[in-house]
């Protein structure tokens, strides 16, 4: 029998008092009681058979409900592992370790039933001295134990909400429920709980980005939790599950003026959560008609339904412009903020800030959203707007959700070319003289040179290995690919910079596999390919590109380029991109307006022309690690050769 460890006790709660001074006293779920105690010095120790020990320390908070543990500071011990369970055993949270320690040591656990949780520290022998020390709880003066069928839950406000709600379970939501399991309930310290939903971005990557409502924010967003798929099963109940949950999210952007915040995630959501990212759409375009999800008055999942065009209105107190809707289906509640409004499409065109009914005025009273096109680009820098987040071309207005759980469409591009500036006409490779001057950056230069990427390219990072390769696998530079749409050859749909070897491979950041385009079914595209100082070909027709990947050398003649021979320059018996494209402007000139010779003079220090610059630049056109305006192996004498030698001549390139 284990003794009874020690207990922190809290006397009930004065309910008047509580009430009288609490913020939305009616919705929220409790109160935080703070206090402060190190747990594995206050709790009691004790050996465990086969090595390492046990700290067990019990907290009581009388009459509470349910019962949920913020941390000031967790720090376990490699190997350690922190239970919490509740007074008669039935319900354990656990067991966190390491990899659920943050930087700041902030943490939080979800609620268990009752007015006491026990804390077991459980470490391994021979452990390093962790950390746990305990900030408050949250103490919930709602929270029924057992729902209508007995079975045990952890929210319930002590009443239902109304009885014109109707759970995700009924049949009027079945056409939307992936957008039920992209919105989410957060619970934070201090009792109250909100609505949020996980976006969709244009990398399509599953990063966990969260909207919420502005006025549901707060600093200690560290020790918020997440709920997942907290609703009935079935059409008719009250009970839903309550231990899919993620502890902790970081701000990224925010604006008072928009009433939103953007969260991400502490960590994305595993598989068997079943999470979905909602699509959304910023065009502003009037929704006809659509859904919300939201969880009034901390209740399980219900469905709303609008059929009528929304309109236009204003938050009371930000001013900031709204979508006003007239439910024919279910009503806004408080605990509800925050919630998705979406539109025909299934795509997120708001959140719900305003607007609460009863079942009486369901049809007379509106309810208001943030427009999200208000708020896609309302603030000055990436903090206070979705765009840079969502989409950082800025270049999609309507993007639909992401299903981590289903097969995403790919495409796998194997392509191969060579670059004119370090191209050997007696091997058909490419010289590595800037990888062997350890001078290629480890992140894709482009997008810090002003190419703006689209489709979720951008960024793309090699690992020092990748760069350490020997012999014809050896890395020459970056490059970019692009892929065109088949009907309009001048419209860039996705992008990605890539690496290229010695032998004209271009390859992923790994330096082998073939580089893959997510989110794009099997068609034919037009295949462009672009560096830094060449200048740009194209596929003169589009090619087929599907998942696998078959070679297309555009090196060799086949398949032809948009030129001609034109587009590109005889080395040997091979093709390889002109060089000599100093400026990025898509010509190659030698004087003349944005000609492409001064930039190296200015390079080197604009006074003394046989000064050097030894660097990864622009301006090194022959790509052997140094800027020359004279002498041996300078850059300039390329670029006259490459207008033909003629000091007025331009060579135009070919992409549209």
């Amino acid at each position: 029998m284990q003794p009874e460890p020690p207990t922190w006790e809290l006397p009930a709660l004065n309910m008047d008092s509580v009430l009288a001074v609490s913020e939305n006293a009616d919705s929220r779920l409790g109160v935080q009681r703070q206090f402060n105690v190190d747990m594995l010095l206050a709790g009691a120790w004790e050996d465990r058979a086969g090595g390492g020990r046990v700290c067990r320390y019990t907290i009581r908070s009388a009459e509470a409900r349910m019962l949920s543990v913020q941390f000031s500071a967790f720090h376990p011990a490699p190997g350690a592992r922190l239970f919490v369970y509740d007074a008669g055993r039935t319900r354990f949270l656990g067991g966190f370790t390491t990899e659920n320690e943050r930087p700041d040591g902030l943490f939080a656990t979800a609620f268990l039933p009752g007015e006491a949780v026990t804390l077991e520290y459980q470490e391994p022998a021979n452990a390093a001295r962790g950390e746990v020390r305990i900030a408050g709880i949250t103490h919930a003066w709602r929270g029924e134990l057992a729902g209508s069928q007995g079975a045990a839950r952890d929210f319930n406000p002590g009443y239902q909400s109304s009885p014109c709600h109707t759970n995700v379970a009924c049949p009027a939501a079945a056409a939307w429920q992936p957008q039920v399991r992209a919105t989410v309930m957060f619970a934070r310290p201090d009792g109250n709980t909100c609505n949020g939903t996980l976006l969709n971005n244009t990398l399509q990557d599953g990063k966990p980005y969260v909207l919420i409502a502005n006025h549901c924010y707060q600093t200690n967003s560290a020790q918020w939790v997440f709920y997942f798929n907290y609703q009935s099963p079935t059409c008719v109940g009250d009970t839903g599950q309550t231990m899919q949950t993620i502890t902790g999210a970081v701000q990224r952007a925010a604006l008072y003026g928009g009433d939103f915040c953007l969260m991400e995630l502490s960590q994305p959501p595993p598989s068997s959560f079943n999470a979905y990212y909602a699509g959304w759409d910023r065009s502003g375009a009037v929704p006809q008609s659509g859904a919300c999800i939201s969880d009034p008055l901390s209740d399980v999942k219900k469905f709303n339904r609008y059929s009528t065009p929304a309109t236009t209105a204003t938050e009371d107190e930000t001013l900031t412009p709204c979508w006003s809707v007239f439910w024919a289906q279910g009503i806004m509640e408080p605990a509800a903020s925050g919630a998705p409004l979406f539109d025909q499409n299934k795509r997120v065109v708001g959140h719900l800030v305003q607007g609460t009914q009863t079942c009486a005025t369901a049809t007379t009273v509106s309810s208001q959203a943030v427009k999200f096109s208000a708020i896609w680009n309302m603030g000055t820098t990436p903090a206070t707007r979705l765009r840079d987040w969502l989409d950082p071309a800025n270049n999609t207005t309507a993007l639909d959700g992401f299903d981590p759980n289903v097969a995403t469409p790919h495409l796998a591009v194997r392509a191969k070319c060579l670059l004119q500036g370090p191209a050997d006409a007696a091997t058909g490779l490419m010289t590595s003289a800037l990888n062997d001057a350890g001078l290629i950056p480890l992140t894709e230069p482009y997008t810090a040179s002003g190419y703006v990427h689209q489709g979720g390219g951008g960024g793309e990072t090699v690992a020092p290995a990748v760069l350490a390769a020997t012999g014809t696998v050896r890395i020459v530079d970056w490059v970019v690919l692009e892929l065109r749409n088949k009907n309009n050859a001048a419209q860039v749909l996705a992008t990605r910079s890539a690496l290229l070897r010695r032998d004209g491979r271009i390859t992923d950041t790994d330096g082998t596999a073939d580089v893959q385009f997510t989110g794009w079914p099997a068609d034919q595209y037009y295949l462009a390919v672009r560096h830094r100082n060449h200048l740009g070909i194209m596929t003169d027709l589009p090619v087929s590109l599907a998942a696998t990947a078959q070679l297309i050398d555009l090196s060799g003649g086949t398949p032809a380029l948009r030129g001609g021979a034109d587009a590109t320059a005889a080395i040997g018996a091979l093709r390889a991109l002109w060089s000599g494209d100093v400026n990025g402007n898509g010509t190659v000139r030698y004087t003349g307006m944005q000609n492409d010779r001064d930039p190296i003079l200015v390079r080197i220090g604009g006074l003394d022309p046989i000064a050097v610059y030894a660097g990864y630049a622009k301006e090194d056109v022959n790509m052997d690690g140094t800027v020359k305006y004279t002498g041996t192996a300078n850059d300039r004498d390329p670029i006259l050769q490459n207008v033909g030698g003629n000091a007025v001549g331009v060579r135009a390139g070919h992409l549209p």
